[in-house]
Order: C-alpha cells, then structure tokens, then sequence
C-alpha cells in the first residue's frame, strides 16, 4: 500500500481551488498593482486609495514635549503619554489597552467615541492629541481626517463622512474634558513608517534612502513616500487585483461586506481564521480530511463561544501540530493532523507571496532603495506579522528573490519597540 503522501493532497486540494501559491505569477501580478496604484494616485484620494498626506517636517522639541497618543485598531485601542526631547523618545507612560468599540457588538458615531474618550480619560492631560485609526481616512488640512471606509468587520452605523478629531472632540467636551487641545489624526501605516524615521535617525546608523510603514495584523496596509516627499498611505486592503478562488469567493459572501477589501479577506489576521474554518470545511466535504475532525473543530469553537477559529489557533497549530492546541486536539488522526498542517503552510506561503508582489510595488515606486549602501527603512508591525508561524520567514525569502535580486531593490526589514504610539506623536508635533 503506498504511503500517504499529504503535501501532494493538500497542493492539489488548494490548487483544485484555485488558492495554491504558485497560481500567483508575482511579475504579473505586480505589473497589475502597480497600474492600479498609478491609476489611484492621480485621483489624489479620491477612489480612497492612495491617499496623500499633509504630514511635513518634524521639529524637534527644545525641551520635553508630551502629547496623548491613542492607537485605534481592527481589534484593540491602545493610548498612552509619549514624551519627546531634542534628542528622541524621552518615556512612555500611562500606557492602557482595551477592545475596539463595534467589534463585540454594534455601536454608533457617539456610542464609539464615547467609549474611546473614557478609555483613554486619565491620558486626556496634555496639549497635544494624536489619534491613529486603521480604517480609511481622508486627511484634511485642519490635521483632521474623514472617515470614508469601514471594514475589519468593525460595525458602526453612522460613522462615514464625519470627522475623527472633530467627533472625538464633542465626545470630550460632553464630558468636560474639552481644553482645546490640538488634536491630529493620521493612520496607522503613516505612524509607522513616521514612528521608524525617528526610533533610527535618533542613533547613529546607516543612511537609509526612505522609509515604508507596513501593517500586517488584524488587516494590512502600506504606507510609503514619493519622489516629491509626499506620504502615500495606499489603502492595500481595498485593492482587487489578485486572482482569488473559489472558496475565497464563498468566505466574502458570507460577511458584511461582501465586495470589499478582497486583498485583505485573503491575507490578514482578521480574516485567516473564518477563511480557514472555510477552507476545512470544504476540505471535509471533498473527504481531503475526515467529517470526524471538523465535527470537532465545529464542537469546540462552541464550547468556547469563539465562532469560527482564529488566527491564533492557526498559529499555534502550526507551531506545533501535535501540541495541546484547538486544531490539534480536534484531529480524527495523523492523516487529518498532517494534511490540515500542509494547507495552514500553503496559505502562510500564499499570504507572503502577495505581501511581497505589494511591498514591491511601493519600494519601486519610491524610487528609492537602488544603492546596496541607501536601502529603504521598511517598518513592519501588527501582530500576524509578529505572531503567525512562519510568515516573517516566508516574507523575507520571497523579498530576497524577488524585490533584491528580481528587481534590484534594497531594503532592510524592522520592528521598532513602540512604533505606532512614537509615530503618532512625530505626527502630532510635526509640521
């Protein structure tokens, strides 16, 4: 009897489906993103893509300098006071994390800020306010921005065509808190690539030609810098370019906001475990693996109230296949526990093929990064990045072969302790 041979069922289950990594042509696809970018970028932010913004040079203070930073993300808010000198990153202090308003359950503009405003009250002491949100934005000359996107499955009815700062503000004064405080609005690629800038132009290191912010957790997005010193935040998520299959298609279907964000729902955090919970249950269906096994995948995402699985549990799964984890326990076998194995890899593989083919994109339209002695500066944060089995390895071998020796670009890859809060107080305190 010939032995089991589980890579060769899960390639040609995922090829059958149209979501086995080699059936991305990355030359092919990067000629795709990039004529979608250039076509964006002389909307001006408009398509609400490629979206520039009005970030200019950032003095550094005389003395200490601090201003109230609160990171609003797809699942987490975070806030705290950062404190800048002339020479860098004084403290960081009164540092406090809490859950996203709209992603347990559904709120409005007021209800959302509301809740922002007292997470972050005892914070709400200085002159200064830098509010990073994660959702599409359109930066306004004013510092604020404008919200013209949902999306990370966060659900607020009425939060389109307002602004962040101005709404934050009526939150605060509703509650006292209103002292004028100067309030700037960026996003979260911008503060990293800004946060980055700053953590390594305060030491003495190598001159690097630009800078890029790129977030790969909950969703992913890229933030980069033109020619002319304009800061482009590219809004990936919303592009539509690669191809996806069948069962990509069916998982879009199925949430609220089926059409949208198609480069995100295949890659990032917030959607590789409603993806996978596809995935295993068609694999189920095709017998690629037993109706025992996702019976009890099914049986314990509700024992736990946890819904479909996470990308956490995807994570610790592939760390170890046979360890005490969700995945691991529900297997029927070593056939389904190897064959479950294969395909997180696959899309692991899959997942940073494409980030390469748009990180690519954004170095070559940098024009920066052609001399080995000036790479550019790519921060990369987010919590897939840092947590996914697997994915910064994956990254950084298809960025040497394809964006260094396919096209001649050079980079270095970062994560820089705090980026996101140090970043939105450059912003705050910049130009």
């Amino acid at each position: 009897m010939d032995k089991f041979d589980a890579v060769a069922a899960a390639r040609d289950f995922m090829t059958r489906h149209g979501m086995y990594y080699e059936q991305i042509d990355m030359e092919t696809e990067l000629q795709k993103f990039m004529a979608a970018m250039e076509a964006d970028f002389r909307e001006k932010g408009r398509t609400r893509r490629m979206i520039p913004n009005y970030i200019g040079d950032y003095p550094a203070p005389v003395g200490e300098k601090t201003v109230t930073v609160i990171d609003i993300g797809g699942t987490n808010v975070r806030s705290a006071r950062v404190t800048l000198g002339p020479h860098g990153l004084e403290r960081i202090s009164g540092l406090c994390s809490f859950l996203t308003p709209g992603v347990a359950e559904e709120t409005d503009t007021a209800g959302f800020y509301a809740n922002v405003v007292e997470g972050v009250r005892r914070n709400l002491v200085s002159d200064e306010i830098g509010i990073c949100f994660s959702l599409a934005t359109i930066p306004q000359k004013d510092r604020d921005a404008v919200m013209v996107a949902g999306g990370k499955q966060i659900r607020i009815t009425d939060m389109l065509g307002k602004k962040v700062g101005e709404s934050f503000r009526q939150a605060m004064a509703e509650r006292g808190l209103d002292r004028g405080q100067r309030i700037t609005v960026i996003n979260d690629t911008v503060a990293a690539a800004l946060g980055g800038r700053a953590a390594f132009e305060e030491k003495d290191r190598p001159v690097y030609s630009s800078y890029i912010g790129f977030i790969y957790g909950t969703g992913i997005n890229m933030c980069y810098r033109e020619p002319s010193g304009e800061w482009i935040n590219t809004e990936t998520a919303a592009y539509c370019t690669f191809p996806t299959g069948d069962i990509d298609d069916a998982f879009d279907a199925g949430l609220i906001d089926p059409g949208g964000d198609r480069l995100e729902k295949m890659v990032s955090g917030g959607y590789q475990g409603g993806l996978m919970s596809c995935i295993l249950e068609t694999a189920a269906r095709e017998n690629e693996i037993s109706e025992t096994t996702w019976a009890a995948l099914c049986d314990n995402a509700a024992a736990g109230s946890r819904g479909p699985l996470s990308g956490a549990d995807i994570s610790a799964f592939t760390k170890d296949p046979a360890g005490d984890n969700m995945i691991a326990n529900a297997c029927a076998d070593d056939r389904d526990r190897e064959v479950i194995a294969r395909i997180c890899d696959l899309i692991t593989e899959r997942s940073a093929r494409i980030c390469t083919v748009v990180l690519t994109a954004v170095l070559i339209r940098s024009e920066a990064g052609r001399d080995p002695h000036a790479p550019v500066f790519i921060t990369a944060e987010g919590s897939t990045y840092l947590k996914q089995a697997g994915f910064k390895e994956k990254l950084i071998r298809n960025m040497n072969a394809f964006a260094r020796r396919g096209h001649g670009m050079y980079f270095e890859l970062y994560n820089v302790q705090d980026v996101i809060l140090r970043g939105i107080a450059v912003a705050s305190l910049s130009e």
